[in-house]
C-alpha cells in the first residue's frame, strides 16, 4: 500500500503534493497515533512523532490554506477520473484529452464504453508536459539571445 495524497487549494490550483511510498511506515505510525487519540476516554497527554519532511510540508500547507480561508481537498492519487474531470485537471478540452488518450500519451482503461483515467497518470503527464514547455521556452530564449534579438542579462 503506497500512501499518496494530492492537495488542491481553492481558488488557485497548486501542484499536487505526493507523499512517497518509502515513508509508509511513518504514515502508518501517525495513523495509529491519531486513531488511538480519537478515543473518548483517552487522556490527552503529550506524544511526539517524527514526521517525514514531505508530510510535514504537506500538513503545513494544508493548515496555512485553511487559516487563509481557502478550501482544501484531499484526494487519493489512485482515484479514477472521467474524461471531463481529467480534461479540467489538465486545463484542456475533453476532445483534446480523448485524443491524448487514444494516441497512448496518457494511460486509461474503459468502464463499459467510458474511459477512466488515474489521477496519478495525469499528474505524471502534467509534470512531463510542463518540463517540455519549460525546456522549449529556455531554448527559444537562448536562440533569441544568440540571434541578437534580445540582449543577454
Amino acid at each position: 500500500m503506497v500512501a499518496v495524497i494530492a492537495v488542491t487549494s481553492m481558488p488557485h490550483t497548486v501542484e499536487p503534493q505526493i507523499v512517497p511510498g518509502s515513508e509508509e511506515a511513518q504514515l502508518a505510525e501517525l495513523r495509529r497515533l491519531l486513531v488511538r487519540r480519537s478515543g473518548a476516554n483517552e487522556p490527552r497527554g503529550t506524544h511526539q512523532i517524527r514526521l517525514p519532511d514531505s508530510l510535514y510540508r504537506l500538513l503545513t500547507k494544508i493548515v496555512q490554506d485553511l487559516a487563509d480561508g481557502k478550501a482544501v481537498s484531499l484526494t487519493p492519487a489512485a482515484q479514477e477520473m472521467t474524461t471531463q474531470k481529467a480534461a479540467d485537471f489538465l486545463g484542456v478540452s475533453r476532445q483534446f484529452l480523448v485524443r491524448l488518450l487514444d494516441d497512448g500519451k496518457i494511460a486509461f482503461h474503459r468502464v463499459g464504453t467510458h474511459r477512466r483515467v488515474q489521477l496519478q497518470d495525469l499528474i505524471t503527464f502534467r509534470k512531463q508536459r510542463d518540463l517540455r514547455r519549460h525546456d522549449a521556452i529556455a531554448r527559444l530564449a537562448h536562440e533569441a539571445v544568440s540571434d541578437g534579438i534580445y540582449d543577454e542579462f
